[in-house]
């Protein structure tokens, strides 16, 4: 009896060895196996795009019934040395309808023209968060937030450069620079031209609320 004894003290030990075993190899494998299977991290989903802080307004300025052409009074149009003025509508896929006005400065040994669009329907926020194919940044136009922006790999030949500003919610001022006259302006001075006709634009905006 005592072998018989020790015989099966041996195979129950053996036995709970091989469950013990058993148990420690299953763990592993299944501690590996439901990382996969949870959320899934950040860098294996699409990433959101990036974001910018729209600074607030200082106030909202609707610029549902307004007509582009009358946001530039005589003395600005003599200061961006305009010589004429187009009213217009915007022919575009995104801004199809939208009330706009080209001001032509065509008396100059360089021509170029301002376009002024009045854009009901949508915000700046999608020229800042990379949804446009643009290179766009944020700037500051008479206290409201703007988005500048332009086609990038113009090279020396650009083509426009735009200062969007955030008027109202839903609804930006466009005001571009776009030259006719070929390699006259560099990218930064068609910008420049772009952001200081905007801010005139924006204070005879302003000056009529």
């Amino acid at each position: 009896m005592s072998s018989r004894l020790r015989l099966s003290a041996s195979i129950a030990a053996l036995a709970l060895g091989a469950v013990a075993c058993t148990t420690s190899e299953n763990g592993t494998p299944t501690a590996r196996e439901t990382t996969p299977s949870g959320p899934p991290s950040v860098s294996a989903t699409t990433q959101p795009p990036p974001t910018v802080d729209i600074p607030a307004r200082p106030a909202e300025l609707k610029i549902d019934s307004i007509d582009p052409c009358t946001l530039m009074a005589n003395d600005q149009l003599k200061q961006l040395k305009v010589n004429r003025t187009r009213s217009t509508v915007n022919k575009s896929e995104v801004f199809s309808g939208s009330k706009e006005c080209v001001l032509d400065v065509t008396e100059q040994s360089s021509i170029y023209h301002y376009r002024l669009t009045a854009v009901t329907t949508e915000g700046i926020g999608p020229w800042l968060t990379g949804k446009r194919n643009v290179e766009a940044k944020l700037v500051i136009v008479g206290d409201y937030g703007a988005a500048q922006f332009f086609i990038p790999g113009e090279g020396p030949n650009p083509d426009n450069c735009t200062t969007s500003i955030d008027v109202a919610p839903g609804q930006q001022l466009m005001v571009s620079t776009d030259p006719i006259s070929l390699r006259v302006f560099t990218q930064e001075q068609l910008c420049q031209m772009s952001q200081e006709a905007a801010g005139l634009a924006l204070a005879t905006l302003r000056a009529s609320r």
